[in-house]
């Protein structure tokens, strides 16, 4: 499946952005999406997931911690100020990153199961979304991803934010088979800007496997206008680790790379592409 967000005149998909009302977003973090829905002439719509265990307030889930931790009603009043002022400083950074490139902004306040709730927002008007996560869950990091990939078929392609310290556009494409280099390297040439280049990292354990991609790549790659750069990683031998390190000195402005592959075989993997890389990544099916 192609990568792929839908523009927002034909209201058939956006980029939902899963947010967390504890976190803090810089404008750093919220360029990638952004500047995705921007590439695309697609909308953004934020989504924050309150906790299903909670009581309902003024139309609100909230689940009260006590001092003893005890689930209670202590404060409640305090706490659901508390909870207004944490999504609406989180709603107004986006709004302001999105009014800073032309892209428009809608916000969905929304209760329980957050991998149900996402794919249902990305069925009401689809399949041509893109879900952006503005942070890694902390709490079952290392399976989030690929539940979302198994349960929300209403998008094409999974964005994990991060902090950017790339000040050049340099998309690097992490290649592991050429059936998905084709719709990998439409979504860069989208993402990379006129002038490219976009430069390819191939995934592979063993030096045969490593030339057979390799040959597909240079042979798919010739079709696009945007120029390409092979980089010389060679195999990998079994290391992703290897493969993660090579990336992160190219100083990547955005990742695209295949969840449940050789580089990013899992979310602890994806979490730690992250950290080092200091780049978004675009995971595709």
């Amino acid at each position: 499946m192609i990568a792929h967000v839908a523009e927002a005149s034909e209201l058939s998909g956006r980029v939902v952005l899963w947010l967390d009302p504890e976190a803090n977003y810089p404008v750093s973090r919220l360029e990638a999406p952004v500047r995705l829905a921007a590439a695309y002439g697609a909308e953004i719509e934020t989504v924050v997931v309150a906790d299903a265990s909670g009581d309902l307030t003024s139309d609100m889930p909230i689940r009260v911690i006590g001092a003893s931790g005890v689930a209670g009603r202590r404060d409640l009043a305090a706490y659901d100020q508390r909870f207004e002022l944490l999504v609406t400083r989180c709603r107004r950074a986006v709004d302001d990153v999105g009014a800073a490139h032309g892209v428009r902004v809608n916000h969905t306040l929304a209760a329980g199961d957050a991998v149900d709730r996402i794919s249902e927002m990305c069925l009401e008007r689809g399949p041509w979304n893109i879900v952006a996560l503005a942070r890694m869950p902390v709490s079952g990091s290392d399976t989030v991803v690929g539940t979302l990939l198994a349960n929300v078929s209403g998008a094409t392609g999974f964005l994990l934010c991060g902090e950017q310290r790339a000040k050049q556009p340099r998309v690097v494409v992490i290649v592991e088979d050429g059936e998905r280099l084709t719709s990998m390297l439409r979504a860069a040439e989208r993402l990379s800007g006129p002038r490219g280049p976009v430069h390819i990292v191939i995934g592979a354990d063993t030096a045969e496997a490593y030339a057979d991609i390799e040959a597909q790549s240079r042979l798919l790659a010739a079709e696009f206008h945007v120029p390409v750069v092979f980089e010389d990683a060679g195999p990998t031998l079994g290391v992703p680790e290897a493969l993660t390190e090579r990336v992160a000195r190219m100083r990547p402005s955005l990742v695209i790379a295949v969840f449940g592959g050789a580089a990013v075989a899992d979310g602890r993997e994806l979490s730690r592409m992250s950290v080092v890389a200091r780049a978004p990544i675009l995971l595709v099916r």
